[in-house]
């Protein structure tokens, strides 16, 4: 059955509104684009250049390796080296302690042990190495932090009151 000449027309017709509609989509994706894209993008690479300066720029919050911590707290230093939470960073439970470190007085870094902090280590999974002492965080505290029975300067010592 041969295809009706008003029939052509319509299907040219949606083609063409289609493809308008395409482009126009396209225009506003570009522009779209454009407007959001800031200057510095693709100065290195795919990244944004001024990214550089402004991470450089932000304020310092670690106080770097455990060096900043050994020297004021030399007896908590060794208690911990000696064990196995000696191989953490001290900020890893502390928090930022830059603040701390430039000035004592200013900010005591806090500490909360409770199943968020030590749980990442000590929970009990499938497949979990059993050199680390694990635990269901469920039913072991009850909800207590960690640190009310647990000293995590002397993991292996006797358990706190």
């Amino acid at each position: 059955m041969p295809i009706r000449e008003d029939e052509k027309v319509f299907t040219q017709q949606a083609v063409v509104r289609v493809g308008l509609i395409l482009a126009s989509v396209l225009v506003v994706f570009f522009f779209a684009r454009w407007l959001v894209t800031p200057e510095s993008f693709g100065q290195y690479g795919r990244y944004r250049g001024d990214s550089i300066g402004e991470a450089a720029a932000r304020e310092v919050s670690f106080a770097g390796d455990n060096t900043a911590c050994k020297a004021c707290h030399q007896e908590v230093f060794l208690a911990v080296s000696r064990n196995e939470h000696g191989k953490l960073n001290c900020q890893s439970c502390h928090g930022p302690a830059a603040k701390h470190a430039n000035d004592t007085a200013l900010e005591m870094p806090k500490v909360t042990g409770n199943a968020e902090l030590c749980g990442p280590c000590h929970m009990e999974t499938a497949g979990r190495n059993k050199r680390v002492a694990t635990v269901k965080l469920q039913l072991h505290s009850g909800g207590v932090e960690c640190t009310r029975c647990h000293d995590p300067h002397r993991p292996y010592g006797k358990l706190r009151g």
